[in-house]
């Protein structure tokens, strides 16, 4: 009876014993399982996400070359209906648009800016350098900075290893840290800028809304579009008070010539004017749910044919809106 007992007690204790090790093999199982339905629904969530974020980065980037086609459709209607003697602020192409809400859930802002309204730095190696170097060191003093900054600028795209006064050639640059040459030919970017000896950040978000690179190293200046700095620098007997208010009236100039008989301190710079444009910028952001591209297209209008072409496309540049409203008070 003694032995009865002792392996029913063995027999409840082996049974227990097998009991527990399946339990913990089922919970065991149990949880890889969880982990791996945990794993595969992560990466269902991941693939899902990364979808959307590619459908909504088409989608944006649809928008704006949308957006880059409508600029140049306005452009070259502009100059087939208004004609090609004049372009000015009050044209269609120039005025400011609310954003466009998009079906899918976001918006498309997009301006147009006249490039022939501001100065071209590449015009300093151009056929009449001499004169664009003058009006850069011109401008440069009536925004306070050093008129250096024209020398320094002159040897960066110049084809030579001739220091002019304060610039700097190769072996100025070499010496930096990283080092680094002068591209010795005309630029594109004005980002360029910042790789210059001497010129600090706080300059350059002085100049750089009153310049521009053209590749045309000989663009007029459209007296109907540019800024003060822009007209003021144009020759010596111009002063920066007698331009602010005119460029604080809207203008719409058929000539130079009639420009000039109102304003007679501007006809020894009548050569360098124009009251046509060829050059234009568009910058445009379109958003797509939480995705967003940005958007600047250098535009070259022919001025016999009207045709528009896409000079330099940059999805780079951070959108700043020039939008302004203005509210009544009742």
């Amino acid at each position: 009876m003694a032995w009865s007992s002792a392996c029913g007690k063995c027999l409840v204790s082996n049974s227990l014993r097998q009991a527990g090790v399946a339990l913990v093999s089922v919970l065991l199982i149990v949880a890889v399982l969880m982990a791996i339905a945990s794993r595969l629904l992560a990466s269902h969530n991941l693939v899902i996400n990364q979808h959307q974020n590619t459908f909504e980065q088409n989608q944006a980037l649809h928008y704006a070359m949308g957006a880059e086609t409508l600029a140049r459709q306005a452009l070259y209607e502009d100059l087939t209906t208004s004609g090609p003697d004049s372009d000015h602020r009050g044209e269609l192409w120039a005025q400011q648009t609310m954003p466009f809400e998009l079906d899918e859930g976001g918006f498309l802002e997009a301006q147009l800016t006249d490039m022939n309204g501001c100065l071209n730095l590449n015009s300093v190696v151009g056929t009449d350098s001499a004169a664009a170097m003058t009006r850069l060191k011109l401008m440069a003093q009536n925004l306070g900075l050093q008129p250096q900054i024209a020398e320094t600028w002159k040897d960066w795209i110049d084809d030579d290893m001739e220091v002019t006064g304060f610039g700097g050639e190769d072996r100025h640059y070499l010496v930096a840290q990283p080092p680094h040459r002068t591209p010795n030919q005309p630029v594109t970017n004005t980002s360029e800028l910042n790789l210059l000896q001497n010129v600090d950040r706080e300059q350059l978000a002085m100049l750089l809304p009153h310049v521009c690179l053209l590749p045309n190293a000989t663009t007029l200046v459209n007296i109907n579009t540019a800024n003060a700095h822009t007209l003021a620098a144009l020759d010596h007997s111009i002063a920066l008070g007698s331009v602010e208010p005119i460029v604080a009236t809207e203008r719409s100039f058929a000539s130079v010539a009639e420009f000039t008989e109102i304003y007679p301190d501007f006809t020894p710079a009548a050569g360098a004017l124009t009251v046509k444009s060829e050059y234009f910028l568009l910058h445009a952001q379109a958003q797509v749910g939480n995705t967003s591209v940005t958007l600047q297209s250098l535009l070259f209008r022919d001025p016999e044919s009207g045709s528009v072409t896409v000079l330099t496309r940059d999805f780079g540049k951070l959108f700043r809106s020039d939008l302004t409203l203005t509210t009544e008070e009742s």
